[in-house]
């Protein structure tokens, strides 16, 4: 086995613990979206739009999410809102925008409310894992299962 095997498993065991929420209401883009990240070794909920993501994470009151990866513009519920009323529930979630709109407009929408990563439509597949990337290792998140004080970690 090689150094390159190697270093591969462990960031893969360093993403298993982590459950990402996309919320997209392009259906093709959600389904690619959520098996470029099941690749890299996440774990994946899948919602095409606010309304309906928000359904879920109430329906895993005891589950953790860790990011919710949104697009900002949807029918029923915008990202924007949709990320107001995830932390409310979930106030350790980490948030990360997607539009095509400039990043201006949506810090406008988030107020003082939340201060989202941002990705400007369209990305690479290379930037979208970079940016959670960045994100798992900036945050508690990255300590996996033994980060305290969050639903089903003790």
């Amino acid at each position: 086995m090689n150094s390159e095997n190697s270093e591969d498993s462990n960031e893969i065991g360093q993403t298993r613990d982590i459950t990402i929420l996309i919320v997209e209401d392009d259906s093709p883009l959600l389904e690619f979206f959520s098996t470029i990240l099941r690749r890299e070794g996440y774990k994946v909920l899948k919602a095409q739009n606010g309304v309906e993501a928000l359904e879920i994470a109430k329906s895993r009151p005891d589950e953790r999410i860790d990011i919710l990866l949104s697009d900002v513009a949807m029918p029923y519920m915008g990202g924007v809102q949709l990320a107001v009323n995830l932390l409310e529930i979930q106030p350790h979630i980490q948030v990360l925008l997607t539009s095509a709109m400039p990043f201006q407009e949506i810090s406008n929408q988030c107020g003082t409310k939340f201060h989202p990563a941002f990705l400007a439509k369209p990305f690479s597949v290379s930037n979208l894992t970079a940016k959670i990337k960045t994100i798992v290792e900036s945050t508690s998140i990255y300590l996996g299962p033994h980060a305290r004080g969050y639903p089903g970690r003790s």
